[in-house]
């Protein structure tokens, strides 16, 4: 299946289906007359997909580099940036020339940046082989590296000219990397409306066994849900921002130990700070039941429900999250900005939050 994202002036296609690698040089060849390609890949799936391209690519005449980068948080940072960029201009890359994404969000994000600064930017196309990259970190065109341990401190608005969502990557996830994505998933039904967020309810026993069908359902699904909301606001100036649902707590607890160790994957923290935000807004808005249901969802899917201590007192770890969450980005004059739930399906942004319920709503959780 086809979709297409309409986001102010730019417009590309994002195909969803199963084995559609193949697809690619024909598809590059509708934007380019450049066969010159870097592929960015994650090196644990070099052994497996670099023969495969070379042969896809080499029945076009395509001249195809690849460039090994090891996953994961540590990957996203000023050295591999360098290195992406020298070999893009030792090896003579022109701006209309195309740099591949093939990985998860840490090496989309990299590699997307790096094509966004190369020259001023050049043809990028986006592989995501994780969950949480199909649904969410490749679309949208945010990019990003981390710096001084802050996630996504340097970064950029940066569209691809393809994605491709292949299920056959969604199949053989390991089950955490599978798991943490559904809490993206998640977020996205419970910030939109109780029919979607009834549908993954009501599916998840399927879901956990990545049916085929229903999965590809829920990628069309989530997919939208972001297109919708990313066109109405593509700088997150406003609804946009519906997207960071229990993200500012999140990525302050994921920030709260060395980023290269992976305590928590981005999904993980992130079902914690939903968790943190619904009880939050129970008590703000009055709403009833918020987080008892937040509760009933996540443990269909096995999200965590407790934020870990480590080596740490539950104080010390208190105070770290709480210091983290004002180095988020969607601080402004007003101070952090919470989005909120009403309800499921009615966000809201709320700022200038009581200092006593947000390390009540963390610390209720540390164990």
């Amino acid at each position: 299946m086809n979709l297409k994202a309409r986001i102010n002036n730019f417009t590309y296609p994002i195909k969803i289906g199963t084995n559609i690698l193949n697809t690619l040089p024909k598809e590059i060849l509708k934007f380019t007359k450049s066969r010159k390609v870097l592929i960015i890949i994650d090196k644990n799936l070099s052994k497996k997909y670099e023969k495969l391209l070379k042969k896809y690519f080499g029945k076009y005449d395509f001249e195809c580099s690849f460039l090994q980068i090891s996953a994961g948080k540590k990957c996203k940072d000023i050295k591999n940036l360098l290195r992406i960029v020298d070999f893009l201009e030792k090896n003579k890359f022109s701006k209309d020339s195309t740099l591949i994404v093939l990985g998860g969000g840490t090496i989309g994000d990299l590699g997307g940046f790096a094509a966004s600064v190369y020259y001023r930017g050049m043809n990028l196309v986006s592989i995501p082989t994780t969950l949480t990259a199909q649904i969410d970190s490749s679309i949208g065109g945010k990019v990003a590296v981390n710096f001084n341990n802050n996630v996504n401190a340097i970064g950029n608005y940066y569209h691809p000219k393809l994605i491709l969502c292949d299920y056959k990557f969604i199949k053989t996830l390991p089950n955490r990397d599978f798991t943490s994505g559904i809490s993206e998933v998640i977020k996205s039904v419970l910030i939109t409306s109780k029919k979607d967020t009834k549908f993954m309810s009501q599916n998840y026993k399927k879901i956990l066994k990545r049916d085929k069908q229903i999965i590809l359902q829920m990628l069309k699904k989530i997919i939208n849900i972001k297109i919708n909301l990313v066109k109405r606001d593509e700088r997150e100036k406003n609804v946009r921002m519906f997207l960071n649902y229990g993200h500012t707590i999140g990525q302050a607890i994921e920030s709260s130990l060395n980023l290269k160790s992976e305590h928590y994957r981005h999904g993980e923290a992130v079902a914690l700070g939903m968790l943190c935000v619904a009880y939050m807004a129970e008590k703000y808005f009055k709403a009833k039941n918020l987080y008892s249901d937040h509760i009933k969802i996540f443990k269909k899917y096995h999200l965590p429900l407790n934020i870990k201590k480590f080596s740490k007192t539950k104080k010390q770890m208190l105070n770290i999250i709480y210091k983290n969450i004002f180095k988020d980005k969607k601080k402004n004059h007003t101070g952090i900005r919470f989005v909120l739930l009403n309800g499921i399906g009615k966000p809201s942004i709320v700022s200038n939050f009581n200092e006593r319920l947000i390390k009540e709503s963390i610390v209720r959780l540390i164990r």
